[in-house]
Formats: structure tokens, sequence, C-alpha cells
């Protein structure tokens, strides 16, 4: 097995990084550019080891097909870059929803953590992405999580266990560690009732 002695560089493609191109907002940095500038740059000798993606706008669509990620997969390969982390666009505005809003709010916030392990699972079967995470966030203001504390930190953890068996679906558990994908599970959970019970 190869040792990781040492970080790997990546760059973020995230719209408050690259722009979103909107009529309010900064001009777009397109992916290809992004890619090959992420490819090209070098420091001292030092190089990125790659990228972390958002799975929206404005660099793709979330209702892509696997066919689309093998292609950017391969050209991700081609640059010599791999993939780390992925965003689940999991704002109201990217199509998700609120971790404490209606039950529609919350199966669209879970939904798009779908979208964003599905194209995880494809890259990483296309040997681009070796590792990484699907990151996400409750979706939801302070101010309106302020209102109702332990109510709303209930339903955040919730919807986290929800997102959880779905980023957990595809684990394959071994002889040693079977008792690790019901203790991932249980540690989201555990951490959001925590600070519900700091907040009583």
């Amino acid at each position: 097995m190869a040792l990781n002695n040492y970080p790997k560089l990546h760059n973020a493609t995230w719209p408050g990084l690259v722009g979103k191109g909107s009529p309010d907002s900064e001009p777009m940095i397109a992916l290809d550019q992004m890619l090959t500038l992420t490819a090209n740059t070098e420091v001292d000798g030092q190089r990125f080891d790659g990228v972390d993606l958002f799975v929206g706008a404005p660099h793709m669509s979330a209702q892509f097909d696997d066919d689309e990620v093998k292609v950017l997969g391969e050209k991700i390969r081609g640059l010599k870059l791999s993939v780390g982390s992925l965003v689940a666009p999991v704002w109201s505005v990217t199509g998700g929803g609120s971790t404490m809003g209606s039950k529609e709010d919350r199966k669209k916030f879970v939904d798009q953590v779908r979208v964003a392990c599905r194209m995880g699972k494809t890259l990483r079967e296309l040997g681009v992405r070796p590792s990484g995470i699907v990151r996400i966030d409750s979706s939801a203001p302070v101010t309106e999580w302020e209102k109702d504390r332990v109510g709303n930190t209930k339903k955040i953890a919730e919807t986290f266990r929800d997102a959880a068996e779905i980023a957990l679906a595809g684990a394959v558990a071994r002889e040693h560690n079977h008792f690790k994908i019901e203790l991932a599970k249980r540690t989201i959970v555990r951490a959001f009732a925590t600070a519900r019970d700091a907040n009583r």
C-alpha cells in the first residue's frame, strides 16, 4: 500500500471562487479553463493534486447522466488530476431544501445528496476519485434555527440521518469493521443530539 505522507493539495471550484455568472455577480470562469489553470499551476515545484467539485451551476447540471460524468472524469484524468470532495447542491436555489423545513423540503435535500453520491460513485469507478467526501450543510439560516433550537436541531439530525443512509447505501462491510457503517449513521445523530441538549 502506498504511503500518503503529505496532504493532497486540491483546488476548489465552488461558485464563490469561480464566479456565479449571474447579472449581479462575478463573471464565471468556465470549468475547462479552471481545470487547465489548476493543472498548469506550479509554485516552487508544488502542483495541485486534484480538484474539488460543486455538483451544480455554474459548471454542471445536477440533472447529469453518467456519460457526462465519465467525460468529465476522463478530462480530469488527462490533466493528471484527481477528484476529491464533492459539494452536494442541497440549497433551495440549487434544487434542494432546508433540513428543518417541510417534509418536501427535507426530501429535496436528501435527493440532492443522492445526486452527489451517484456522481462520486461513478468517478470512483473510473479510478479518478480514489478518496473524498460529499460535503453538505444544513441549508438553513441560523436566524430560522434560533426560533426553535431544540425542535429544529432534531429535524436537522433526522434529515442528516436520512442523508447518511443514502451515502452509506453502497458501503461494503468487512469482517472486522462491519460495525462502522451503523456507527457512522449514529455519530451524525449523536452530534446533533449533543448540540440540541446544549441549547436547552
